[in-house]
């Protein structure tokens, strides 16, 4: 067992002190307290090798699938998340790698008849962890709903995130404070949901009744953006640049004045189906992206359409084009969550990690790994990567 994930407190010692005479003196003595209910229980042999955090909670080591054997990952059993540690912005330890924001249930379904404790561990809530599948935190369960779309600042501070409101009917935004651990309501519509951070954490772009908004964290205000004005679920600001992954490719704006500075896509002007492309909606929505993702400085992008796959350069505007072909191994799958200069990329899915080191020429199969990191609850699932840029990018450790 890996000693790193045995949290168990260590036993004060309580010396007792005798009173100084001239001519006599009583020893101290060391009184061990009472075994906690965490030590006691990882004290006894479990056929799973389980090792508790808290009474009700509990990490599983397996080995992950992959190219390299023998890498053992933590698998989280959270039965109670009230007692799981929350993130903490001061630990410096929880951000030396790339992070990731993810939605989960930890409990079971339940009826409506369940007791208040089970139908609270049913409900979504917000975690994080390193991409190295370590040091899973709990960031908000200050909600009651269905989360939809999550973005974490820059600085890691704050977390914007939509969910359907089980009070509301409608569709909730909300800015939440890692630090304060408060809230604040954006909006309430029945419509999409779509975040941009600003690149100094300052503020927030965010779609609200069919409108955009920008949000100023130092003063609260919110503004109306002009109809002109553009973003998507998918982007990033980065070096004065506003970075949209659309529908159909890639825009980019000058932040600072909103020049569109180019776009770029596929089909583009010179291939032989861009004729069609325009004038054919069946042949249009071949290729429109329905998933998609961007790097953090972004460098790079991809989409997911019906019938292709692409990774966008920004810098060159070159782009790789894949048809999906259940018969042939796939180069530019799972790249749901884009790392720094694209070396790693990862699923979307939370509840099964997979991770990949690309190849020189980013594509996949230089190094995978395959992992389950979620042992209870029903679902985990949008993955979203944060704090992008720690250790160089790269999602683990040199050697493990």
């Amino acid at each position: 067992m890996n000693s790193k994930y045995l949290w168990t407190a260590l036993a004060a010692l309580i010396f007792l002190n005798g009173c100084n005479q001239e001519e006599s003196s009583t020893l101290s003595t060391a009184v061990e307290p009472p075994k906690t209910d965490v030590e006691l229980l990882n004290e006894q042999k479990w056929d799973d090798n389980r090792v508790y955090v808290t009474k009700d909670n509990y990490i599983l080591m397996k080995e992950a699938n992959g190219t390299i054997p023998g890498i053992m990952k933590p698998c989280f059993v959270v039965n109670s998340a009230k007692e799981w540690p929350r993130e903490d912005l001061s630990n410096a330890d929880s951000y030396d790698l790339p992070r990731v924001d993810f939605r989960w249930n930890n409990g079971d379904f339940v009826s409506a008849s369940a007791s208040e404790k089970a139908i609270y561990e049913s409900y979504d809530k917000v975690w994080s962890i390193k991409t190295d599948g370590t040091d899973l935190r709990l960031v908000t369960d200050d909600f009651s709903g269905d989360v939809r779309i999550m973005r974490r600042s820059p600085n890691n501070r704050y977390l914007a995130y939509s969910y359907a409101s089980r009070t509301s009917g409608g569709t909730d935004k909300v800015v939440f404070d890692v630090q304060t651990q408060k809230s604040t309501l954006l909006g309430t519509d029945l419509g999409h949901s779509q975040f941009l951070w600003a690149e100094d954490s300052s503020y927030l772009y965010f779609e609200d009744r069919a409108k955009y908004w920008k949000y100023e964290i130092a003063t609260g205000k919110t503004t109306q953006m002009d109809d002109d004005f553009h973003f998507s679920e998918v982007g990033v600001i980065y070096g004065g640049k506003r970075y949209v992954v659309s529908d159909f490719g890639v825009v980019i704006y000058d932040e600072l004045t909103d020049e569109r500075l180019l776009s770029f896509g596929y089909p583009s002007k010179g291939d032989e189906i861009y004729s069609q492309f325009v004038k054919d909606y069946n042949v249009r929505k071949d290729f429109h992206m329905k998933n998609r993702s961007i790097s953090p400085d972004g460098k790079y992008a991809w989409g997911e359409s019906s019938k292709y796959r692409f990774f966008m350069n920004t810098e060159t505007q070159d782009v790789k084009l894949e048809k999906k072909d259940p018969k042939k191994k796939s180069q530019y799958r799972f790249f749901d969550v884009l790392g720094l200069n694209a070396d790693y990329v990862r699923s979307a899915s939370a509840g099964s990690a997979r991770q990949y080191l690309l190849t020189r020429d980013k594509k996949l199969f230089s190094q995978t790994q395959h992992w389950g990191q979620i042992c209870s609850g029903h679902s985990a699932t949008l993955s979203w990567l944060y704090n992008g840029f720690a250790n160089n990018g790269a999602f683990v450790k040199e050697g493990k």
